[in-house]
């Protein structure tokens, strides 16, 4: 498990002011873990957030990450439209 992914994605949960952020931020996160590590390092990612943020006293964000620890549960991305370049009529 890669540090730098787990002191991200549990800072920007620590940021988050809403639930839906901090949903948000941790499908960014759990999708970066999958990207590097498979799904095999989710658990240990997961768990290594939520001791980040209890750590430093970030209750929330520590418990929104226990529920889906708990529940067996993942928050999911949502799907970011892409922007779609137009043509120059120029050309």
């Amino acid at each position: 498990m890669h540090a730098m992914l787990v002191s991200r994605s549990a800072s920007h949960l620590a940021s988050a002011f809403t639930a839906s952020g901090r949903d948000e931020a941790l499908a960014e996160g759990i999708n970066d873990v999958i990207a590097h590590c498979g799904h095999a390092g989710l658990g240990l990612f997961l768990a290594a957030v939520w001791h980040w943020l209890d750590e430093r006293d970030y209750s929330d964000a520590a418990g929104a990450v226990q529920h889906y620890i708990e529940s067996g549960t993942m928050p999911v991305l949502r799907a970011t439209p892409k922007a779609v370049r137009r043509r120059d009529a120029r050309l």
